[in-house]
């Protein structure tokens, strides 16, 4: 075979200089995040909004952080309290009137007592019981901030997948006021901002040892490129299980940023100096809802205790989820999964994320489980010569839901193969109830 010149990476390479490149400009641009990182430039902020260890004075007391100097971002309870101190800033409440207010205009709310105390109580105990458990078999997460120097791990834990590691959280994912009080609070503010068809994304436990780094500031839907000046396409649902605040690191935000950042528009750079970045500060069982604009990053806990939270992200539908649950969830929690949590763990997907070409509306929990016994049979090369027994083989996708409505129509099956194809049982009992979420009203 003759390939045509025009074909030839030689060719294509000499008739594709940079200045011709579609969208090169935006997708090498960086924006914003080079502009957060600028020296000199945003109030408070004078090294920008990232900490490198190497930066801190060798001589401080503690290895990788300078606390003495008040114009760095983590230092957030001198001058840039000052900043705020006059500004009518959101603090914990139960009006979902004035929560909606704050979400809109600061771009995060504070849920006054979301967890009861004895929601509260069983949460942490869950929590700081599986944190150690970890630790003790060398199973712990250390990440989200730089180490110090000297020191191989940072000084922040996180716990993963936590759908399999305790009733509540499950609760919490699917807003039921049997965990979680403010269950129907949350949930109502999510579907204002997201939309009722959100997944979930993560959710885990981020647990900060005293004198941790601090963690950069950041959006979290900064995964794509893309600022949009009009709504968030993440949220998130923070639970807080501490008494938090500038003390033991309370999580740095720069309230308004959501605003702020996304006016400058995909790929465009910040024209104008941010606000300093301030420690949230709230009481044990408050939860915090922030959208994914807004900049926010893990503070230095000067306690000499650790501080616990939960984040459960939420995403539209339509993006990739940070956790594979189809996978992590243990199979039990999808054997016995309502309607809610399997949609949001991404096990019914609606246009994305199928299995074998089921995506549209099905559940995938049969598949998982089929895979989870090492049965699960793909359905590789086949022809209409192919042996009755290779056509009638169990394939994996004869048990998905679309498999199993459409198997009486097939139009072309064979009588050979038809005999051949054995009665299919199910695994696992679907849910009764009807599929979540329920159709839009219109």
């Amino acid at each position: 075979m003759t390939q045509p010149v025009e074909f030839t990476a030689t060719y294509v390479e000499a008739h594709s200089p940079p200045e011709v490149q579609l969208y090169r400009a935006f997708l090498r641009s960086g924006e914003p995040y080079r502009s957060l990182m600028r020296r000199g430039f945003h109030t408070g902020a004078r090294l920008g909004y990232a900490h490198d260890p190497a930066q801190a004075p060798e001589d401080t007391p503690v290895p990788g952080l300078d606390l003495e100097d008040d114009d760095l971002y983590y230092n957030a309870s001198g001058a840039a309290a000052d900043y705020w101190r006059d500004k009518d800033l959101p603090l914990p409440t139960k009006d979902i009137r004035r929560l909606r207010e704050d979400l809109r205009e600061w771009g995060y709310c504070l849920i006054e007592e979301a967890l009861s105390a004895d929601q509260l109580g069983a949460m942490k105990q869950r929590v700081m019981d599986q944190a150690l458990g970890e630790q003790k078999a060398g199973l712990a997460c250390w990440m989200g901030t730089a180490p110090a120097p000297g020191e191989p791990l940072p000084r922040v834990q996180f716990l993963h997948a936590l759908i399999n590691k305790g009733r509540q959280f499950v609760q919490c994912v699917e807003h039921d006021p049997e965990g979680v009080q403010a269950g129907p609070v949350i949930e109502q503010l999510l579907n204002e901002t997201m939309g009722p068809d959100f997944l979930m994304s993560s959710f885990l436990a981020i647990i900060t040892q005293p004198f941790n780094n601090p963690q950069g500031l950041h959006q979290d839907q900064a995964i794509a490129p893309f600022q949009d000046p009009v709504a968030p396409f993440t949220v998130n649902t923070m639970f807080i299980l501490d008494d938090t605040g500038p003390h033991n690191g309370g999580t740095l935000v720069v309230p308004g940023s959501h605003r702020l950042v996304s006016a400058a528009g995909s790929g465009g750079a910040l024209e104008a100096p941010l606000p300093p970045a301030i420690n949230l500060t709230a009481p044990a069982g408050t939860v915090m809802i922030f959208e994914g604009r807004l900049l926010h990053g893990t503070g230095v806990n000067r306690s000499n205790a650790t501080r616990a939270i939960l984040v459960m992200n939420a995403v539209k539908p339509f993006m990739r989820q940070q956790e594979v649950h189809l996978l992590s969830a243990s199979p039990d929690i999808l054997r016995n999964g309502s309607p809610k949590l399997l949609y949001r763990l991404g096990a019914r997907p609606t246009g994305l994320g199928g299995v074998e070409g089921c995506w549209n509306g099905g559940y995938l929990v049969e598949q998982r489980l089929a895979i989870e016994q090492g049965d699960y049979l793909r359905v590789g090369e086949l022809g209409p010569d192919s042996p009755a027994e290779v056509l009638a083989a169990d394939y994996g996708y004869r048990r998905s839901e679309i498999g199993l409505a459409q198997a009486p129509h097939q139009p072309s099956l064979s009588p050979e193969v038809a005999a051949r194809l054995a009665p299919v049982p199910p695994r696992w009992p679907r849910p009764e109830a009807p599929k979540f979420p329920a159709r839009r009203r219109r």
